[in-house]
C-alpha cells in the first residue's frame, strides 16, 4: 500500500471516529441533593451528615481508579480523623499518629481485616489495601472509644456531604442506577433514580445508633478500664 492510499485511510478513519463521537457525546450529569437527619421524630443539626457517604452505581457498572497516592485515616487527640472514609477498592491507605501515646489500628471486617501494630508518635504502621468492596470498621486496642469507619466503594461515583448536609456527586452517566446513603448511625438508604439531566434529591434519614458501637478488642476479649492519661 503507497503512502497517499494509507493516507486517505487513515483520515476516512479519523473521520468516522469524529462523526461517531460528535453522534453519540458521553453524556454526564450531576446528582445534587440535601440530607435531613431526626432522631426520635425531632431534627437534627445538619452538621451529623458529614459521617455519611452518598454514592451511585449506574446499572452498568463502571469500575473505580483507585489513586497512586494513599489516603490518611490519622489519630490526633484520641481520635481518627476523618471518622468516615470513602476510598474506591484497591486504594491504600496509612495510619500516622499524631498524639505523643501509643496508637494501634485494626479491623475484623469480614474481607478487609488488617492490623497495624502498636506505634508511636510520627510513625503510620504498615500501609494497607483495600480490595474488597465494603464497609470496614476500623478500632484502635488501646482506646475503645476510637472508631472509624472506611467505606470501600465498587463505584467511582460519591461524595461525602458538607456541614449544610449537602451533596453534590458530579459528571455521573445518564442511564438508569441506584443511589444510596451510608451513615453510622443509621441503617443504609437507597432509592432507584434516573439520571436524565442533572438530578435533585431531598433525603430523609432517621438516627437511631450510637456512635461507638459495642466492639471487642483486636484479641475478641473486652478492653481494660484505663485511667485518664490526661490527654
Amino acid at each position: 500500500m503507497n503512502r497517499v492510499r494509507l493516507q486517505a485511510r487513515l483520515l476516512c478513519l479519523f473521520g468516522a471516529i469524529a462523526a461517531l463521537l460528535v453522534c453519540s457525546p458521553l453524556i454526564a450529569a450531576d446528582i445534587n441533593g440535601q440530607i435531613k437527619l431526626s432522631s426520635g421524630g425531632k431534627a437534627l443539626r445538619s452538621v451529623e451528615a458529614v459521617d455519611g457517604v452518598v454514592y451511585f452505581r449506574p446499572r452498568t457498572p463502571v469500575a473505580p481508579v483507585a489513586p497512586e497516592l494513599p489516603f490518611v485515616l490519622s489519630t490526633e487527640r484520641k481520635s481518627f480523623t476523618p471518622r468516615v472514609l470513602p476510598i474506591p477498592a484497591g486504594s491504600t491507605v496509612v495510619f500516622p499518629n499524631n498524639d505523643p501515646i501509643l496508637h494501634n489500628a485494626f479491623s475484623t471486617s469480614t474481607g478487609n481485616t488488617f492490623d497495624v501494630g502498636l506505634y508511636g508518635q510520627g510513625d503510620q504502621g504498615e500501609p494497607v489495601r483495600f480490595v474488597n468492596p465494603g464497609l470496614v470498621r476500623v478500632y484502635c486496642n488501646v482506646h475503645h472509644n476510637m472508631v472509624a469507619h472506611i467505606v470501600v466503594l465498587d463505584t467511582p461515583f460519591f461524595a461525602v456531604p458538607d456541614e449544610q448536609g449537602r451533596f453534590r456527586i458530579s459528571n455521573v452517566p445518564e442511564g438508569p442506577g441506584e443511589l444510596l446513603l451510608w451513615h453510622e448511625r443509621s441503617t443504609l438508604w437507597r432509592k432507584p433514580v434516573l439520571v436524565d439531566g442533572d438530578v435533585q434529591q431531598e433525603i430523609s434519614l432517621e438516627l437511631n445508633r450510637r456512635r461507638v458501637p459495642q466492639h471487642l478488642n483486636k484479641f475478641g476479649k473486652p478492653y481494660r478500664r484505663s485511667r485518664d492519661d490526661g490527654y
